[in-house]
């Protein structure tokens, strides 16, 4: 599994609080990490991990340097089980969790303990998470269960309900601009505008964010919005080579999101609270070609198809694109 830096700055919060936990005696033994956006919560299971199996703890952090931290540093360390198959669509099979009773069965390494690590609660199906419920309803000293998860309902309600729950939410925007920035310090091409848009676009979302910023598809994201406004004014069809590509989702959503904008504008509403607000040209500039009533209705049509793509596999995409291009044609040119 990849790892990243520890500690993150946003999941500071999170991992002292688990730590004075467990530092008064108050701590759990299955633990349930969710989060709907990339935030890195291998990094705080890893510091976690460290800290537990850490012999010489400083406090609220791990030294690093025990036999214990290296391991654990270099994935290695034998009493750290990560339970998960090779893909992420995969299930996790029953004999993997029964074959934990076996494993916890089993001296720890320098005596301290045991972690369990299921990274994807959705690969869990219904044998396999019955198996774990079992070995949740009976607790062994010294063993520890982290459970990471994107809605709280890939888990049975019954694991749900023997864990505490840990609901992992993106920084507020300031630390968040903070940490772009100093990730892009030695890119000088970004300005703020630019940083606090991709953090709008990426639900808050640093990590995101920074893959953004450094990925092409960023400045791709021009063209989409000038062709798009071309097309409103010529030619709606001339959308239809930019939006049919392995980023047709994203793409939409970019228009989805910048129509939004649009609306705000309509409303007077405060240009501060946009999502994209390095593109004030072009929000204006749709802004003066359609009419409130006419936005509204676009961005249902873009909702309704972006779902048949989600729902529908082996659709054919064009053809879909085609439907939505005309649909939006003929709100924008033709109804009253």
């Amino acid at each position: 599994m990849k790892k990243y830096p520890i500690l993150l700055p946003w999941l500071n919060f999170f991992y002292k609080k688990i730590i004075f936990q467990f530092l008064n005696k108050k701590n759990y033994k299955a633990y349930v990490f969710c989060s709907l956006n990339e935030l890195s919560i291998n990094s705080l299971i890893y510091a976690l991990t460290k800290w537990i199996f850490c012999i010489n703890k400083k406090k609220i952090y791990s030294c690093s340097k025990c036999q214990n931290c290296i391991l654990i540093d270099k994935n290695i360390h034998p009493d750290l089980h990560i339970i998960q198959n090779n893909k992420k669509t995969n299930n996790i099979h029953i004999e993997l969790i029964r074959d934990l009773a076996e494993i916890i069965s089993l001296s720890s390494y320098k005596d301290v303990g045991k972690i369990i690590w299921i990274p994807y609660a959705k690969q869990l199906n219904i044998s396999s998470s019955n198996a774990l419920l079992k070995i949740l309803e009976e607790p062994s000293d010294n063993i520890w269960f982290f459970i990471q998860c994107t809605n709280k309902n890939e888990l049975l309600p019954t694991i749900y309900s023997r864990c505490q729950f840990w609901d992992i939410y993106p920084p507020n925007e300031k630390i968040g601009i903070l940490w772009l920035k100093k990730k892009l310090q030695n890119n000088k091409i970004f300005q703020k505008k630019s940083i606090q848009t991709a953090l709008r676009l990426c639900n808050n979302s640093p990590i995101n964010a920074y893959q953004l910023l450094n990925n092409i598809i960023w400045k791709n994201r021009n063209i989409l919005y000038t062709i798009f406004v071309s097309a409103l004014e010529e030619d709606i069809m001339k959308l239809l080579s930019i939006l049919n590509n392995k980023n047709i989702l994203l793409y939409l959503n970019w228009i989805y999101l910048i129509l939004l904008d649009v609306i705000k504008i309509h409303l007077n509403i405060d240009k501060k609270f946009l999502y994209n607000l390095d593109q004030i040209y072009f929000i204006d500039k749709i802004s003066n070609l359609i009419l409130i009533d006419k936005i509204l209705l676009i961005t249902k049509k873009i909702l309704f198809y972006n779902n048949i793509l989600l729902k529908i596999n082996n659709i054919n995409h064009e053809l879909v694109l085609i439907n939505l291009l005309l649909s939006i044609e003929k709100i924008y040119k033709y109804d009253k």
